[in-house]
């Protein structure tokens, strides 16, 4: 399924590491149902020490369309993406569980930010979310490496 997200919707990650995704985004990633319970979204790292939400489908899409890159870049990928994406059940109230490795590298600690973005949705703690709306003011691309945002920049989303 292809989809254009938007929007963003600031949330709590609860004591335990969980976080409600948006009903928008949930119905989005999974399609219309009346219950999401046990319906599985992947977690991976993101190029700006956020997280990348997406569906099984559109993970697997997305990981296929890499993988045809030229040299290293489809394994510097891979690496970077494959190697730190989880699978996660929605429990009855919509939340997942963000694991540990994961809410380090993204920073996440109580006050977070789901943001749409093309294809896929981003998890931000809320002090990185304002960083890198003030460095996108600056016309400055936050990455990781330069490198990773190289390769990432020939995937073809067409």
């Amino acid at each position: 399924m292809s989809q254009n997200f938007r929007g963003t919707y600031e949330h709590t990650l609860d004591s335990k590491g969980r976080v409600a995704v948006p009903k928008k985004f949930r119905e989005g990633l999974l399609g219309l149902k009346d219950d999401y319970s046990g319906e599985e979204l992947i977690v991976t790292f993101g190029l700006s020490g956020q997280l990348f939400i997406y569906s099984s489908d559109s993970f697997d899409d997305f990981c296929q369309r890499y993988s045809q890159l030229d040299g290293g870049d489809a394994d510097l990928l891979d690496r970077f993406f494959c190697a730190s994406a989880r699978e996660c059940q929605l429990d009855a109230q919509g939340r997942i569980l963000i694991n540990p490795q994961q809410k380090a590298f993204a920073g996440l600690e109580k006050d977070v930010v789901w943001v749409g973005q093309r294809g896929h949705v981003e998890l931000w703690s809320a002090s990185r979310w304002k960083e890198a709306l003030d460095a996108v003011q600056k016309g400055i691309y936050l990455a990781s490496s330069e490198r990773l945002k190289d390769a990432y920049n020939r995937i073809s989303f067409n």
